[in-house]
């Protein structure tokens, strides 16, 4: 489903102001975590990176002024009905803080994380509604993958009842034809249109 095009999603707002981020940041704490090793990131002094114990949702996460607080947070959800028989995952809630103090620390820490999705899961599937920074984030990391030399496509959920994946040999190609394709506001068109990655 590339993507509805939204405003700010719920959770910027929860994490937003440094309040209800101290708060939504100890209740994360509290329901369980594990220390999470990320290939390739150097974890900065003062900074823990979590996996919840039960869901797969990971924050980096800091003490700013004696209170813990979450710097950058993302949850992946999983799912074969876009590219059966093979699973994939999508990172279904991305957040970065928009504070100076860590802007250092979270500088390609977003880029990082998708390239383990990816390496992990083999195929990443874009969210089904996106903010205009999930779309550039997104852009971003298509123009990555073809570096890669890995596959893209665009999954089209809205003739039949099945995917259809057409495969994006480009970028330029991506602009002149699947961006418009894939990115707008109608809610019945675009979040059935998904952009796809995959490493095979």
């Amino acid at each position: 489903m590339p993507p509805l095009m939204i405003d700010s999603a719920d959770f910027s707002q929860k994490l937003g102001l440094i309040s209800r981020n101290v708060e939504h940041t100890d209740a994360f704490l509290a329901r369980g975590t594990a220390d999470f090793h990320l290939p390739g990131f150097v974890l900065p002094v003062g900074y823990r990176l979590l996996k919840s114990l039960y869901s797969n949702e990971y924050r980096l996460v800091t003490t700013d002024d004696g209170k813990p607080y979450t710097a950058y947070a993302v949850k992946l959800a999983f799912h074969r009905e876009i590219t059966f028989p093979h699973g994939a995952a999508t990172q279904v809630m991305v957040w970065r803080t928009p504070r100076v103090v860590h802007q250092r620390v979270i500088s390609g820490f977003p880029q990082l994380f998708f390239q383990w999705v990816l390496n992990e899961y083999d195929i990443v599937v874009s969210d089904s509604e996106q903010t205009g920074d999930g779309q550039r984030f997104w852009l971003r990391m298509i123009d990555w993958a073809f570096t890669m030399d890995y596959r893209i496509s665009v999954a089209d959920g809205t003739v039949g009842e099945e995917w259809a994946l057409t495969p994006v040999n480009t970028y330029a190609e991506l602009e002149e034809r699947w961006i418009a394709f894939a990115w707008g506001h109608d809610r019945d068109v675009h979040p059935h249109r998904r952009l796809v990655i995959s490493r095979t």
